[in-house]
C-alpha cells in the first residue's frame, strides 16, 4: 500500500451537500488508511462526520476546518415545498432558472472564497482537492498557486457545456443519448434557453457586478467557466464509467473516470434486528428511497402507497421517508409495506439478495449506490442532474423513468416496476454496470490518483485520456 505519510499536506475542501460531499468522505477514509496527512475544509453542518473519519472511537486523524454554518437560504433541507416544486414542474428551462434564482448568492460565495485563502495560509497544503461545485476553493487554489484535484459527482459532461456539440444532451435536459428529431430541436431550445435566463437583465447585473470583483481579485478564470477549471487540474476525478456517462469530444488528458466512490457508513453501525428479520422473511422486496432533500407531495405518497398494494403479496416494499412526510400516510398501510424513518445502512440493505429493485430520485449517490449493488433502478428524477441520471439509467438497460409530477400514474409505476422485476434483462445490464463500476477502482483508484499528484503537480499533460469506449 502506497504510504501518504510523507508526500505532503493534503487539504480537502466541500459543500455540505450528499450529493457533493460523499465521494470526498470515501476518498478522505482511505487516504486515512494510508497515513495521509489531511485537512478537510467545510461548513459545520458536516463536522462531526468529518472528524470520525479513520477513528475507531471519538475524533480521527482528520483536521476539520470550519468554514462556518451554511447559508440558511441555501441549504434545500430549508425549502418549502412551495420552493422546491418551482424548480421541479417538468419545464426544463423555468426549471433551471428557479434552481439558479435560488442557489447563486455572489456575496457568500466571496465569503467563502476568503476564507478558504485563509485556510490555505494557516494550512499551507501541497494539495488540494476539491467538489467540482466549490469554484470558491477552486479559486482559492489557483490564487495561492496550489495544484488541485476535482471529484465530478455529478454527469461528467455537466463540466464540459461550454464544448460540447448541439448534438450531444444539454447537462440538465434529462434527454437520451439517441434523440428523435423532437427531442433534438428540444435540445437545442433548452441550451439556448438556459443561456437566455443567465443574461436576463436581473441575472445578468449582479453576475456582471461579481465578475468585475473577480478580475479586480486577479483570478486566473474569472468567468469562473467550468470547463476552464477542469482543464487547470492537476487531476479531473469522474465518480463513474463512460458508458454509464455518455461518451463526449475532446475529454482532457487530466480525466480519471473512477467509477462509483461511496463512503462506508459513517461511524459504528447500529443494527435493527427486527428490519434485518423483516429482510431476510421477505424475497422480493421494492426498496423506495428519494434522498435527503426530495420531499414526497401528499400526492405522491398516496400513490406509492397504492403502488405498495398492488404489489403485494408476491412482492413487498420497503420505504425510507422522513417521519415529516409520514403524516402524509393513510392511518391503515398494505401488509405488504413497510415505512421507516431511518436505516441503520442503506448500502446494507442494497446488498442484500432479496433487495430486487431500487426505486430513487436519481441523485449521484443513489444512482451508483443501487448500480454498484447490482440492483436495476427505477428513477422518478427530483432536478437538475437527476435529470440526467435518469436518463442514463435508462439508456443503460438497467432501469426505467417515470415522471416527478405532484399525482403520479399508478398504473405507469406498478407497470414499470413489474416489467423490471419479471424481465432478467435488467437485472443482468445492472450486474454488469457494478464490474464496471467496482473495477475502475473507486476511492482506492481516486487515492492513487490523488498521491500521484502530490509527486507530480500541475496539469496532467503526458497520459492518455479516459478511455470512453464501453461493453455495451
Amino acid at each position: 500500500m502506497t504510504d501518504g505519510s510523507a508526500r505532503g499536506r493534503l487539504l480537502f475542501a466541500s459543500l455540505p451537500s450528499a450529493g457533493l460531499i460523499n465521494p470526498l468522505l470515501a476518498v478522505a477514509q482511505e487516504l486515512v488508511r494510508r497515513d495521509a496527512q489531511l485537512w478537510f475544509a467545510c461548513t459545520d453542518e458536516r463536522a462531526d462526520e468529518i472528524r470520525r473519519i479513520g477513528a475507531d472511537d471519538g475524533e480521527g486523524p482528520v483536521r476539520f476546518v470550519s468554514l462556518g454554518r451554511y447559508r440558511p437560504h441555501l441549504w434545500p433541507a430549508n425549502w418549502g415545498q412551495r420552493t422546491l416544486r418551482a424548480m421541479t414542474t417538468g419545464r426544463p428551462v423555468r426549471d433551471f432558472a428557479a434552481f439558479m434564482d435560488t442557489n447563486v448568492d455572489h456575496e457568500y460565495t466571496d465569503e467563502l472564497y476568503r476564507r478558504m485563502l485563509a485556510t490555505i495560509d494557516e494550512v499551507r497544503p501541497d494539495l488540494i482537492v476539491t467538489d467540482s461545485c466549490t469554484g470558491w476553493a477552486i479559486d482559492a487554489a489557483m490564487k495561492r498557486g496550489i495544484p488541485y484535484v476535482l471529484t465530478i459527482a455529478v454527469p461528467v459532461s455537466s463540466f464540459f457545456v461550454d464544448t460540447l456539440p448541439w448534438s450531444y444532451p444539454t447537462p440538465g435536459s434529462g434527454l437520451p443519448a439517441r434523440m428523435s428529431p423532437r427531442q433534438r430541436i428540444g435540445n437545442v431550445l433548452y441550451r439556448l434557453g438556459t443561456r437566455a435566463v443567465m443574461l436576463s437583465p436581473r441575472r445578468l447585473r449582479p453576475a456582471l457586478a461579481a465578475l468585475q470583483r473577480r478580475k479586480a481579485e486577479g483570478l486566473p478564470n474569472a468567468a469562473g467557466i467550468p470547463s476552464h477549471y477542469a482543464r487547470a487540474a492537476a487531476a479531473v476525478l469522474g465518480c463513474s464509467v463512460f458508458g454509464l456517462e455518455y461518451p463526449f469530444p475532446d475529454v482532457p488528458p487530466n480525466l480519471r473516470m473512477v467509477g462509483a466512490v461511496l463512503p462506508a457508513d459513517s461511524g459504528p453501525v447500529t443494527p435493527d434486528p427486527d428490519l434485518d428479520a423483516w429482510i431476510d422473511a421477505h424475497k422480493s422486496i421494492v426498496y423506495i428511497g428519494f434522498g435527503t432533500f426530495m420531499r414526497p407531495s401528499a400526492g405522491q405518497v398516496q400513490a406509492l402507497v397504492e403502488v405498495a398494494r398492488r404489489l403485494g403479496p408476491r412482492h413487498h416494499v420497503l420505504w425510507k421517508l422522513p417521519e415529516a412526510q409520514q403524516r402524509l400516510l393513510p392511518a391503515k398501510l398494505p401488509a405488504n409495506l413497510r415505512v421507516e424513518a431511518w436505516l441503520p445502512s442503506q448500502l446494507a440493505v442494497l446488498a442484500h439478495p432479496h433487495v430486487r429493485l431500487f426505486f430513487n430520485h436519481g441523485g449521484g449517490n443513489a444512482f451508483h449506490e443501487g448500480l454498484v449493488h447490482g440492483k436495476p433502478l427505477l428513477v422518478m428524477p427530483f432536478w437538475m442532474d437527476c435529470n440526467d441520471f435518469a436518463a442514463r439509467a435508462a439508456d443503460s438497460g438497467a432501469g426505467l423513468v417515470v415522471p416527478n409530477v405532484d399525482t403520479p400514474d399508478i398504473d405507469e409505476i406498478v407497470l414499470k416496476i413489474t416489467k423490471i422485476l419479471n424481465d432478467p434483462a435488467f437485472r443482468t445490464a445492472a450486474e454488469h454496470w457494478a464490474r464496471e463500476l467496482r473495477s475502475a477502482g473507486g476511492s482506492t483508484a481516486a487515492a492513487d490518483v490523488i498521491l500521484d499528484s502530490l509527486d507530480r503537480p500541475g496539469p496532467v499533460t503526458d497520459s492518455a485520456p479516459a478511455d470512453q469506449t464501453t461493453s455495451r
